[in-house]
């Protein structure tokens, strides 16, 4: 009897943090979409030093 009540409460605590854990996936995230626009937030601007370091970068892999 002992074993089935640890068994009942293991169980339901493990359904309990599942319920819960599943409810914040969908926070903070797009659900309704429009074809061909993008919903997202916008990007942030590169600076003028990691525009020069991706050229550098890229310049590197040319030579392949």
């Amino acid at each position: 009897m002992i074993k089935m009540k640890k068994t009942i409460i293991v169980i339901s605590m493990f359904l309990t943090s599942l319920v819960l854990s599943s409810c914040q996936e969908e926070q903070g995230r797009i659900l309704n979409y429009k074809k061909g626009v993008y919903l997202g937030k916008k990007d942030d601007s590169l600076t003028k030093e990691q525009v020069n370091n991706l050229k550098i970068h890229t310049s590197r892999q040319r030579y392949n």
